[in-house]
């Protein structure tokens, strides 16, 4: 019995292990990896991040992989393409091939996406089969310049760990493969321009800043051109930039203008291998244009242009600015598209009791009335033939002189106002120099000052008067927030009504008629001369008379 129960508890434990063994040998089987055979038709997604919204981003495949009936094998050169080591193309080498848009006509070639509605810096995706891609960016409206970049798709065996570098070699198609991409940053550069007035006669820039400035009829502004040459990789052959200048009403070109040129901080002159320079006939532009073999030698370099320009008397007056805009031209990319950027400075002149803001017809744009002419009550008659009593006095002339500096002369308006135009800033007097026929001169000495103060961009925010040390008026524009430098509403403290029979907060200067003095005696000398032109008569009377007794005797 006893070796009964001994048998029994063998096979039970025979049962137990053969169980377990059952088990293990299917757990093991069910195990066993899948084969996942590479074929022609993977893709994975390649980024290029950084890319302006609006460009075509194209990748050109350079570097294809090679299958067999197990799967993937390696990889070799696309048709055409030439590289000393496939898996390691140089820079000199990938801008070599963008710069052959006749090879690249013939590669296959994948166009790239960005998000629908995406502006600015922008992701562009595309699912791409394994090798090299070389990728360039295009476009008529984008502004930076890119070179040629390099996006790699790869095949990286699982469990390998090494996710950055592309496999060579027989491989093993049994293996497990996942096909990888990494991102590639586009290789650009935006070009900028800064104009800037860095003096000016008699001053420099602290009286405003670099972008906005006010002088005087006549005076000197000097300019700067901050930008550079575009950084332009071997992909491109020709290329073309260009520095133009445009000036506004009232600035020309100097006599002379004393234009320099500096590259890289050297100083350039023009010729046929560096660049021409073309001032326009009227000396309110001008043109530099630099020859492509020395922008493409120069690639990169910071760009200095500085010249001279004079304010003349076509000049905008208060907030009519008299802008200066500098603009960049530049080759953007390969296929020769070419993109321009552009800035500006703003110069302005002052005019008392002159218009705000020359001859626009808007409501905003008035007179300004911060001195007047007054004298004695008379009677005038309107445009409209309505007649009325004024205070106001014409013909009297005044000197207002610049505290160190000029003088300028005018002559009160029929409706009493001095106007000067012309002013920059600061501090002068004013001083009547001709009183009226008839009235007597008043030889006050006012003082007057102008100031001002500019936005950040270079604008005029606001200008102030004051005649006698009391506040005329203060003048704020608005600008439009879309147009730079547009002009919207200009507000008047305290508001003028453009009616000149409205003198409130304006400066009156008077006069007096001189006194009419009586005729010598009160009864005048007309009796005194009718007297003695008789007296005169008797003696003649009395000399012929007495001649004529003599004659008889």
């Amino acid at each position: 019995m006893k070796k009964m129960k001994r048998l029994f508890a063998v096979l039970l434990a025979m049962v137990m292990v053969l169980g377990l063994s059952v088990t293990a040998f299917a757990t093991n089987t069910d195990a066993t990896p899948a084969v996942n055979k590479p074929t022609e038709n993977d893709k994975a997604t390649a980024t290029v991040e950084n890319v302006e919204a609006g460009a075509t981003v194209t990748a050109y495949r350079i570097v294809e992989p090679t299958y067999n009936d197990k799967g993937f094998t390696g990889y070799k050169l696309a048709t055409g393409v030439t590289l000393t080591d496939m898996l390691v193309p140089t820079s000199d080498e990938v801008t070599g091939i963008a710069a052959n848009k006749t090879l690249l006509e013939t590669l296959e070639s994948q166009t790239l996406s960005a998000p629908e509605g995406a502006t600015g810096l922008t992701t562009y995706t595309a699912e791409l089969g394994a090798g090299y891609w070389v990728v360039v960016v295009t476009g008529s409206d984008i502004q930076e310049v890119y070179n040629p970049m390099l996006v790699g798709i790869y095949y990286n065996v699982a469990g390998s760990g090494d996710n950055s570098t592309l496999v060579q070699g027989t491989v093993d198609a049994n293996s497990n493969w996942s096909l990888n991409s990494t991102p590639a940053y586009a290789k650009s550069q935006q070009p900028t321009i800064d104009k800037k007035i860095t003096g000016s006669t008699g001053k420099n820039t602290s009286d405003g800043n670099e972008s906005g400035n006010d002088v005087a009829i006549g005076d000197t502004v000097n300019f700067e051109i901050d930008t550079q040459i575009p950084s332009y990789s071997k992909s491109y052959a020709e290329v073309s930039v260009k520095i133009t200048d445009r000036m506004g009403k009232g600035l020309t070109l100097a006599e002379p203008a004393n234009l320099v040129v500096k590259v890289n901080n050297v100083k350039v002159a023009a010729g046929v291998n560096t660049y021409t320079y073309t001032p326009a006939a009227d000396k309110k532009s001008f043109e530099i244009a630099f020859a492509s073999a020395y922008a493409l030698a120069h690639s990169g370099e910071a760009v200095v242009v500085t010249y001279d320009a004079v304010l003349g008397e076509d000049a905008g007056l208060n907030f009519d600015a008299n802008d200066n805009t500098a603009k960049l031209t530049y080759t953007n990319d390969p296929n020769g598209e070419t993109n321009e950027i552009e800035d500006k400075t703003y110069t302005y002149t002052f005019g008392i009791d002159a218009n705000l803001f020359g001859s626009d017809g808007s409501a905003w744009n008035k007179f300004t009335e911060e001195l007047l002419k007054t004298g004695e009550v008379r009677k005038i008659i309107l445009d409209s033939g309505e007649e009325v009593e004024t205070t106001t006095l014409p013909g009297a002339e005044f000197t207002l002189t610049r505290e160190g500096g000029k003088a300028y002369t005018t002559v009160s308006d029929e409706n009493g106002y001095l106007s000067f135009t012309g002013l920059d800033a600061g501090t002068y007097t004013l001083q009547e120099t001709k009183a009226p026929e008839g009235y007597s001169l008043n030889d006050a000495k006012i003082p007057v000052e102008i100031t001002a103060e500019y936005n950040t961009d270079g604008t005029l925010k606001s200008y102030e008067i004051k005649v006698n040390n009391e506040k005329t008026s203060t003048y704020t524009a608005t600008y439009d927030a879309d147009e730079k430098g547009k002009v919207t509403n200009i507000d008047c403290t305290p508001e003028h009504e453009n009616d000149w029979s409205d003198v409130s907060d304006t400066h009156e200067i008077k006069n007096t008629k001189l006194t009419a003095l009586p005729s010598t005696g009160g009864m005048g000398t007309m009796i005194f001369t009718v007297a003695g032109c008789l007296i005169m008569i008797v003696a003649a009377g009395f000399y012929f008379s007495g001649r004529k007794k003599s004659a008889a005797k």
